[in-house]
């Protein structure tokens, strides 16, 4: 029983690396840089012109081409920032970009695959965790594939994301949390921070759970976890521009709450348009969903860590929908990847249908490379 959780985590990479092969194959004509989804619209680095990068045309891309470069130059060195749209987000979250750099010894050659390794390592780690943590609920460890649908594994494995490296240090969290503080649990908290500025929310989380336990030693050995990440984000900030400069993002904006169910239009058939309009307020019902769970389960117990964790991510949920519009379909399912999967570790299956609200809205976007292989097929 002790290996199963290993040969899912194994199953689960061998599926995703397959489905990769198979698209960029058939659709892309074995061009793997095609995963970071590159936009023909924005200008690219002249240094990686031997890569011959797949361009989508008429497009701007998506935010994987940005991470591409960061992941060819981690510390600042090159000068390729300046073709990254908000390098000083951006290169806050240094996680996957610095490992996979790391992985491949600084070698421009070997910087693709080593990061697509590192996205498919976050898969094994991810299922590994979920897997473990459905046998602690007295199921079968196949139930740990659950986390090939969460909206961030989704996204990253097809466009090349660093979401996917959160939510799986956060089912790492909940899996190491609850057998009390450790140097595994702190390294994690340490990592959240630096995949995403969002993962400093798992710290605010496990020091409330310590402060409620009025253990305030662990509390504050839970917040110096935050301490490596402090020199990092300030060399960002005295070697970075604070400003887009490509105009491929959009700054934040207040907004009511109620904008985002004015959907946006999609120019497609009468049919296909209302499938779209329903996906689309599932995600809203099961993010409210998903936010409801969460303030129910501190209200009304047991008040694990993950619990105060998924408080705090239900917070930064709300506030989200008061500062971004939803133009962009992935935006609010990647923000709140860590959200569903801290409701989702609940196990019960009021606990999963926020994320199973959620996922079909994603899965869309498959199709059109799914037909490609079809077509290609027969």
């Amino acid at each position: 029983m002790r290996r199963l959780p290993w040969l899912t985590a194994l199953a689960a990479v061998s599926a995703c690396l397959a489905w990769q092969g198979i698209t960029v194959h058939f659709n892309y004509g074995g061009n793997w840089t095609a995963l970071f989804c590159t936009g023909a619209e924005l200008r690219r680095p002249p240094e990686l012109a031997h890569e011959r990068i797949y361009l989508f045309p008429s497009s701007t891309g998506y935010d994987g081409q940005y991470y591409h470069y960061q992941a060819h130059d981690p510390f600042l060195r090159r000068g390729l920032s300046e073709y990254v749209d908000s390098p000083r987000l951006r290169y806050r979250r240094m996680l996957v970009p610095t490992a996979a750099w790391l992985l491949a010894g600084g070698q421009d050659r070997w910087i693709d695959p080593a990061f697509i390794a590192v996205i498919l390592a976050f898969v094994f780690l991810g299922t590994l965790w979920s897997a473990r943590l459905a046998v602690e609920l007295g199921r079968h460890p196949a139930w740990g594939l659950l986390f090939l649908i969460v909206p961030a594994t989704l996204i990253s494995l097809n466009r090349m994301t660093v979401d996917i490296a959160l939510a799986a240090l956060v089912v790492g969290f909940v899996w190491h949390s609850r057998k009390g503080i450790s140097a595994p649990s702190l390294l994690i908290l340490a990592l959240a921070a630096l995949a995403r500025e969002t993962g400093v929310l798992l710290a605010a989380g496990y020091c409330l759970y310590w402060l409620a336990e009025r253990r305030l030693r662990a509390a504050a050995l839970s917040a110096s976890a935050l301490l490596p990440v402090a020199p990092w984000y300030f060399f960002v900030e005295r070697n970075t521009s604070p400003a887009a400069n490509l105009g491929a993002s959009e700054a934040a904006k207040l907004r009511l709450p109620l904008e985002w169910f004015e959907l946006r239009e999609y120019e497609l058939g009468t049919l296909v348009k209302y499938i779209l309009h329903g996906l689309d307020y599932a995600v809203l019902a099961g993010v409210l969903l998903a936010l409801a769970v969460a303030v129910a389960v501190v209200i009304r117990g047991p008040r694990k860590p993950e619990a105060y964790a998924g408080l705090c991510y239900a917070l930064a949920a709300a506030a989200f929908f008061c500062t971004f519009g939803p133009g962009d379909p992935f935006a609010l399912p990647r923000v709140v990847s860590p959200l569903l999967v801290l409701v989702a570790m609940r196990g019960s299956g009021l606990a999963l249908a926020p994320l199973l609200l959620v996922t079909p809205r994603v899965l869309v976007h498959y199709w059109p490379e799914l037909a490609g292989v079809i077509g290609a097929l027969f």
